[in-house]
């Protein structure tokens, strides 16, 4: 019965912050937030199964590349503001641009945009996709590609259970991870257990799988090549949205 309720009050938000209100009158947003976190743990004595996931996912390196009506738009900016601009006399240009040249040093010459990493696909590597935010996917020895997931606890939230959840997966002590917040940024049903999801930013260092984690092999992997691995429509159509 708890966790019928707790699962249709996740499905309206709107019903959920407004009971919050009506029961926690006077608390401030932020002690809202834990409180519907430590919800999902006092669900856990009620519900069959619930498991923590951590989506891990590096940011983008880069600023893409604008698009074409972005393009299209700077130019007839730009366009526009040419019809005002003055003509300097010829010998202060020439003189300016002459300076400049004495003046100038090595030139640069940015980095490439497409790195060895997407020549070869290598969906290891965090070195592809820069523009691009990568999510980190583990399969074990002869299962199925999911995010580092594990089973909720008794006493422990949600973001607890992701947070152990990452560091079984991985060396947290070689990398600096950041969990985005307490509340869960998605839940769905897979076979009879509820998943509830937690994002999490790498924020330095290259994370390896830690021995002994029950994961054999990893992958970075950008939104759009996600159903490459994801196999359970209703979960890959969540992280669809979600991400």
């Amino acid at each position: 019965m708890a966790a019928t309720l707790f699962r249709r009050l996740l499905a309206q938000p709107q019903a959920a912050s407004t009971l919050l209100q009506q029961t926690c009158g006077g608390v401030r947003p932020f002690q809202l937030v834990q409180a519907a976190a430590l919800s999902a743990s006092a669900a856990a004595a009620a519900s069959s199964k619930l498991l923590g996931a951590v989506v891990f996912e590096r940011l983008p390196v880069i600023i893409p590349e604008e698009p074409e009506w972005e393009r299209e738009y700077r130019e007839w900016q730009q366009s526009v503001r040419a019809k005002y601009y003055k003509q300097l006399p010829s010998e202060f240009i020439d003189a300016k641009e002459s300076e400049m040249a004495d003046e100038a040093g090595p030139q640069y010459e940015p980095a490439p945009r497409i790195t060895e990493a997407d020549k070869a696909n290598d969906r290891r590597s965090l070195k592809r996709r820069l523009d691009q935010r990568l999510f980190m996917l583990v399969r074990p020895k002869g299962g199925a590609w999911s995010l580092p997931q594990q089973e909720n606890q008794e006493g422990e939230t949600m973001r607890q259970t992701a947070e152990r959840a990452l560091a079984a997966a991985v060396n947290t002590e070689a990398v600096q991870p950041y969990f985005v917040g307490n509340a869960p940024a998605g839940h769905v049903e897979v076979d009879g257990a509820t998943l509830f999801f937690h994002r999490c930013q790498l924020i330095q260092g290259t994370p390896v799988l830690k021995g002994g984690s029950g994961y054999g092999e990893h992958v970075w992997v950008a939104k759009d090549e996600l159903g490459e691995y994801i196999n359970k429509p209703q979960l890959l159509d969540l992280l669809q949205k979600m991400l």
